[in-house]
């Protein structure tokens, strides 16, 4: 089976770019809040969840920061 192949233009990549940093920005945000608001149960629940999606748009902003043609 072939793998697909996108090819995306300059202008889609910059809007990309640029919505991974918002998502980037908002989960740590949210990863702070959930942090410092320990007495809100609720917070701790999701904590973890918050955690990882965090580290998933940690990942992917650093791969968008990092690619040579922006």
């Amino acid at each position: 089976m072939a793998k697909p192949e996108y090819k995306i233009i300059y202008k889609e990549f910059k809007d990309l770019k640029s919505l991974v940093s918002n998502l980037y920005n908002t989960l740590v945000v949210l990863y702070y809040f959930c942090e410092t608001q320990t007495e809100i149960e609720e917070l701790n629940n999701i904590l973890p969840i918050v955690h990882n999606l965090r580290r998933d748009a940690d990942t992917l902003n650093a791969y968008f920061i990092n690619f040579n043609h922006v």
